[in-house]
Order: structure tokens, then C-alpha cells, then sequence
């Protein structure tokens, strides 16, 4: 890939989709993430599976696996022990739930009380590195991360429903130490316009006070970096589920790109290590572009620890939810 603006991008071959080699660090995880939605159905999830073999008492998986249709939300953000049927020789076990394998593409399996559903992701360019390694978000929370926009087709079926999918998709897998208590707040919004454009805009803070801007947007097979970034988010009265927002940017080239985002349903809180995560997912244009993206927030500034349970805008339990 050409790079405009920023410094090197690691491209990821199919090696890389399986696990790599485990570092003593306690903090030490691999994790695969999947969002995709397809526009005309309303249909869409949200998984992640994440192996973190040297949690202190004893190696565990962190999964977040979610549904989404017009009449129901499927809901599962649970801990999990991580066992040897786990450790798939070619993608990641979930539990009993959720599996992530890798052929010669993505493939998700889904199987749940009530739910289930089987994805073939479809890339529309090369996996790469595209993040910063001088900053506290490379050493606590994303050493090693791929991204890639993607599509998706396959099947889904909830309280028995069929629905036959084809829609847009971001994935990424990341492995190292990730320090989730460090989180103190952060923007995470990823794009895919399918084979148009990929488009990566983050704002971590860490617990030094470090704020760090970051983004990205791949075209053509050229990554561009951006030079400003602002992200805003329609923040609800809870103070930690939202109503979309906007970000807009100035590309290391100086173009000037703006994006507005606009839920498609409710999202999902997930309680992770005493932060909690809100993911909803959104409508996403830019000029005459349509895509998805996930507009995925924290918001710790006080740095407690207590688990919030009013979400306005998204499910916080697990279970089936109708709409």
C-alpha cells in the first residue's frame, strides 16, 4: 500500500489470522472483532472474542456477542474460562457460542439459544497496521492490531426468522497487553464504505492525560493519515450511551472530510475489567458515501469503577431483547 502522511503500515498476510506467541505480561490478550450490518434488512451484530491467558485467576475468554434484527436484540457479554477446545488451530473459540475461524476468509458462527447465524467476511484490502507506535495507546492497548473493511453475506435466524444477509463489515484482531483499567476515555469510530473506502478516527486518553488523536482513511489502495481529527458524540442523560455525532477531519493533504453518524438501533454496553464499553452502530455519510460504522465510546474521567445499569440508547443486559 502507499502511505501519505504517516509512518510505515504493516500489511498482514493470512498468517496472522491465527494466534501468535503468548508474552508473560498479565495484561497479555488476542482478540477478534467482527460489526457489520446490512442496510435494507436492519439486520446486524457485533462479536468479539477475546483470550486472555494470564488473567489472574486462571485464563479466561471475554465475549461479546451480539444480534441485531427489527424485532430483537441478542445480547451476551460474558466471562468465560478459556479452555483447549478454545484454541482453535485456525481462529478462535468463543465458548460454546461464538467462533472465529479462517480459511481463506473470515467466517463467524454463531450458536445460541434462539439464535444463530454463519458469516463469511469478504476483505476490500489488505489487512494492515496503520496505528501509532510512540504513544501510551500502542503501549497499553493496541501493540499489534489489524483493521480491514470488509462485506459480509451469509445467514441469520432468530426466534425463527430467517434473514439471508449481504452488507458492509469492519473487522480487526489485535494481540498484546491491553491494560482495560488504563482506559480512561476514548472515541473509537471505524468505517467501512465496502470497496469505496476503509476509514479508521480514534481519541484515547490514558491514564497519564495523555490524549491521543489518531486516524486514517484507506482508498485505492493508498493509506492517508490525518492531520486534525475531531470527533463529537450526542451524549444521552446517562452519560454513557449516545445519539450518534460527527467527526470531522483534515487529511494530511488537506482535505477536508466530514462524516455524520446516525444510529440504526440500539447498541450494546459491555462491562469489561471495570470499564464499561458502549458500541452502537450507525449510518454513516460523507458527501454522497454511504457506510456503516461503529461509534464505539468510555467515559471514565473519574476514574471509578462502579457498573453503570441505566443505558438509554443500548441493551446493558444479556438475554434476548424484543423490540
Amino acid at each position: 500500500m502507499e502511505v501519505i502522511g504517516g509512518g510505515k503500515v504493516i500489511e498482514y498476510g493470512p498468517q496472522e489470522e491465527t494466534s501468535h506467541p503468548i508474552s508473560t505480561n498479565e495484561f497479555w490478550q488476542e482478540s477478534v472483532v467482527l460489526f457489520w450490518w446490512d442496510m435494507e434488512q436492519n439486520v446486524g451484530g457485533y462479536h468479539r472474542i477475546g483470550h486472555e491467558p494470564n488473567f489472574r485467576d486462571g485464563p479466561i475468554i471475554s465475549l461479546w456477542n451480539n444480534i441485531f434484527t427489527p424485532d430483537y436484540i441478542y445480547k451476551d457479554a460474558s466471562t468465560l474460562p478459556l479452555r483447549e477446545e478454545d484454541k482453535l488451530p485456525n481462529g478462535f473459540g468463543g465458548g460454546d457460542t461464538c467462533r472465529f475461524e479462517y480459511t481463506d476468509h473470515a467466517i463467524w458462527t454463531i450458536s445460541a439459544p434462539d439464535v444463530a447465524a454463519e458469516l463469511h467476511i469478504h476483505d476490500c484490502h489488505v489487512p494492515v497496521d496503520v496505528y501509532p507506535k510512540s504513544s501510551d495507546l500502542s503501549k497499553d492497548f493496541a501493540p499489534n492490531h489489524m483493521e480491514v473493511g470488509s462485506k459480509v453475506t451469509g445467514d441469520v435466524t432468530v426466534k425463527g426468522k430467517h434473514y439471508k444477509v449481504n452488507g458492509l463489515a469492519f473487522r480487526d484482531h489485535g494481540w498484546g497487553k491491553r491494560d482495560w483499567a488504563g482506559l480512561v476515555s476514548h472515541r473509537w469510530v471505524a468505517m467501512s464504505f465496502g470497496e469505496k473506502m476503509t476509514v479508521l478516527m480514534q481519541t484515547f486518553q490514558s491514564p497519564s492525560n495523555e490524549l491521543v488523536k489518531f486516524g486514517c482513511v484507506i482508498r485505492d489502495n493508498t493509506v492517508t493519515y490525518a492531520k486534525d481529527i475531531d470527533v463529537i458524540v450526542h451524549l444521552e442523560a446517562d452519560g454513557l450511551t449516545h445519539r450518534g455525532g460527527w467527526v470531522e477531519t483534515v487529511l494530511t493533504t488537506g482535505e477536508k472530510l466530514r462524516f455524520d453518524l446516525v444510529p440504526l438501533q440500539k447498541g450494546v454496553v459491555s462491562w469489561i475489567h471495570g470499564i464499561a464499553c458502549t458500541d452502537i452502530f450507525c449510518k454513516v455519510t460523507c458527501g454522497d458515501l454511504v457506510g456503516l460504522a461503529d461509534l464505539e465510546t468510555t467515559n471514565n474521567a473519574l476514574r471509578g469503577s462502579y457498573r453503570p445499569y441505566l443505558a438509554i440508547n443500548a441493551i446493558e443486559k444479556n438475554g434476548l431483547h424484543a423490540l
